[in-house]
């Protein structure tokens, strides 16, 4: 029973943990900058996501996140949109075997439609910034090519503090029942020897 107490306790902890937020650094290197007409070894789009795979398969989907940040902005929790203005993340999936991939953007105009600009990312394909108002426009579009490299970090998930406590109590008491059997034998032990050294006892079992 105390086995299968503890192993069911463990096997709970090790679920919550797998269940816990996890979270990746990334960094897109190397685009082809279609304005200058050149590829920027150095050119970089970096970031980073958490969430937690709700269901178990193995995928983060959108639905699953927590944040995702590229540059400063975090495209969960930025979620606007209206009339003229946009800001969230339309698509997101990682897999550890298959990769990142994600859309997401913000862009946002005056009501007269004098000003405006926009971020707007797709991975594998383009991302895409762009400004103008009365005087002047600027657009940038940096392409993905085969020479872009994806570098991911991982963060290890902590086991939550109340997970813990709980494999710190079932230690607790498997340690005090293996005890508390440790003294119980002790003291068997001892009886057995006091009867052993008892004229009475000793007389009585010769008879």
């Amino acid at each position: 029973m105390k086995s299968l107490f503890c192993t069911c306790a463990l096997l709970t902890c090790s679920t919550l943990a797998h269940a816990q937020s996890i979270h990746w650094t990334f960094s897109y290197t190397g685009f082809y900058d279609q304005e200058a007409a050149l590829f920027l070894p150095d050119a970089r789009i970096e970031g980073s996501f958490a969430g937690t795979d709700a269901n178990g398969d193995g995928v983060l989907e959108r639905n699953e996140l927590s944040a995702l940040l590229v540059g400063t902005t975090d495209y969960v929790a930025c979620t606007r949109q209206d009339a003229y203005s946009y800001c969230g993340a339309d698509r997101f999936r990682f897999a550890p075997g298959a990769g990142l991939s994600f859309n997401l953007g913000q862009y946002g105009r005056d009501p007269e439609g004098f000003s405006g600009g926009g971020y707007l990312v797709t991975t594998g394909e383009m991302s895409y910034e762009y400004r103008y108002d009365p005087y002047a426009s600027v657009e940038r579009h940096l392409h993905w090519t085969d020479g872009t490299v994806l570098t991911m970090v991982s963060g290890v998930p902590e086991v939550p503090a109340w997970g813990m406590l709980v494999v710190r109590l079932v230690g607790m008491w498997a340690a005090g029942r293996s005890g508390a059997h440790g003294v119980r034998t002790l003291r068997l032990r001892r009886r057995q020897q006091l009867r052993g050294q008892s004229p009475r006892f000793n007389a009585a079992r010769a008879t």
